[in-house]
């Protein structure tokens, strides 16, 4: 519990949202936990909240092996994502991806100035100035997921983003 996730709204019902999660689970996200206020399922159309499609980024709250995984958005940076893209890798490629202390992260975030969010789920949300750096982000994410068991990892990583990044630059 606790672990961040990133979902798809694949359902509504009157008190809450189904959530794809890249489980054999599918989580569920109550409307009285979005809402601030009191909820009353006979007056409030929790659509206009979230739709079906919709990218969320969530924190599971409770689950065990007889109840699906509950999610809760009360958290800094959790809520509904807007543009971006997703992708998925390998969930046991996440501590790779994230790095030491959130080294590996931080470093595609500092040389790239974007936006990202790996979720334990596998599936990690990126928002950059530009498409062609999404494009990049997604390469080094590839990368590492592909080279998370070799050495030497980040200085690779690191001199292909500045490489990359130049080359972005003279276009």
């Amino acid at each position: 519990m606790g672990d961040l996730v990133i979902g798809k709204i694949i359902n509504t019902t009157i008190v809450s949202w189904k959530i794809d999660i890249n489980s054999a689970y599918t989580a569920t996200l109550h409307a009285s936990t979005v809402l601030d206020r009191s909820f009353n399922p006979l007056k409030d159309d929790i659509r206009r909240h979230f739709e079906v499609g919709d990218i969320i980024a969530a924190e599971i709250t409770a689950f065990n092996r007889t109840r699906d995984p509950v999610l809760s958005l009360k958290g800094r940076g959790l809520g509904k994502l807007r543009r971006g893209r997703i992708i998925e890798i390998i969930p046991a490629k996440v501590p790779r991806l994230i790095g030491r202390k959130g080294s590996m992260i931080n470093l595609i975030k500092n040389e790239t100035n974007c936006r990202l969010i790996i979720g334990q789920n596998g599936r990690v949300w990126m928002s950059g100035k530009t498409l062609e750096i999404e494009l990049l982000i997604e390469r080094l994410i590839r990368k590492i997921e592909k080279e998370a068991h070799t050495s030497g990892l980040t200085d690779r990583v690191k001199e292909l983003i500045q490489e990359e990044m130049k080359n972005l630059e003279v276009s």
